[in-house]
């Protein structure tokens, strides 16, 4: 589990937004074919976040191998059913959401992703 007491932003490394939203089927008026469509619900501003060389050894042959890491405040609309999009305009599927349930005033939630080249 992961201590949170260990994690200290300052807003300044919010300093990204990441729209999260869901995907939708729609038809491509140019060539008849359904296409998948991301469609933005919330807009928060995420710090990146990097894991050390021993973290990255670990999760080698895991389902967490090609995965990145953004820390948003914690918020308790973000599920694993949204899909994420990035500044970059590259889309992610949420493989775990790591909640900071603590009483503290200002609190952080860790957010796995994983990419997602489906949708256009």
């Amino acid at each position: 589990m992961l201590r949170y007491k260990l994690l200290k932003y300052k807003p300044s490394d919010f300093n990204k937004k990441a729209q999260f939203g869901t995907v939708k089927s729609v038809v491509n008026p140019n060539t008849g074919q359904k296409v998948k469509q991301f469609v933005s619900q919330i807009g928060l501003k995420y710090a990146p976040r990097t894991r050390s060389m021993t973290q990255q050894y670990s999760i080698t042959g895991t389902s967490l191998e090609d995965t990145i890491l953004i820390v948003v405040r914690h918020n308790k609309a973000i599920n694993k059913k949204l899909t994420v999009m990035l500044p970059d305009k590259t889309y992610y599927d949420i493989a775990s959401i790591s909640p900071d349930d603590s009483n503290n005033v200002i609190t952080y939630d860790i957010v796995t992703l994983k990419l997602n080249t489906s949708i256009q």
